[in-house]
């Protein structure tokens, strides 16, 4: 699912109440950072509210620093056994979400193969995936790439989002 907010501003408050609503439902939760952003990352999600202390010392968390100087096929394939041993342990699903995709950045051409890569790799498993981009609306819904890896466009409290 794609969540295109109008500002950073409201990334911290969406990703709380996603990762909030992921614990309540027994996921295991991942937030993938960029390089050198985890700690930055890690006070975002508590200064939102998030209890991530209390998730992280269950062991229900994880926020670690995404490497996307691998193949997207690379990346991807280490999380299966991942949530496969999550799932053994008794959590229900892997709540997923990564950093947000700026406005005019080059990052959506660059991030878009991983997506795909995950989306295939995932599908049919038990996974929740929350993928922030930041744009005005109109731009977003213009956004063809964007469309096309999340293909169902609506809107949550004012933030456009997409989920396939």
């Amino acid at each position: 699912m794609a969540v295109l907010l109008r500002s950073r501003d409201e990334l911290p408050g969406v990703l709380a109440a996603f990762y909030a609503l992921g614990a309540r439902r027994n996921g295991w939760l991942w937030f993938g950072s960029l390089p050198g952003q985890a700690a930055h990352d890690r006070w975002m999600l508590i200064a939102a509210g998030l209890d991530v202390e209390t998730l992280e010392a269950r062991g229900q968390l994880t926020i670690s620093e995404l490497d996307l100087s691998v193949s997207p096929e690379a990346f991807v394939d280490p999380w299966v056994s991942r949530l496969e041993e999550a799932l053994a342990a008794g959590h229900e699903a892997l709540w997923f979400a990564r950093f947000p995709i700026e406005p005019g950045s080059d990052a959506v051409t660059a991030v878009l193969p991983f997506e795909r890569a995950w989306m295939d790799r995932f599908a049919g498993r038990r996974t929740v995936t929350l993928c922030p981009y930041i744009a005005e609306a109109d731009a977003i819904a213009r956004e063809r790439s964007v469309a096309a890896a999340h293909t169902l466009i609506g809107e949550i409290r004012g933030s456009v989002i997409a989920a396939r």
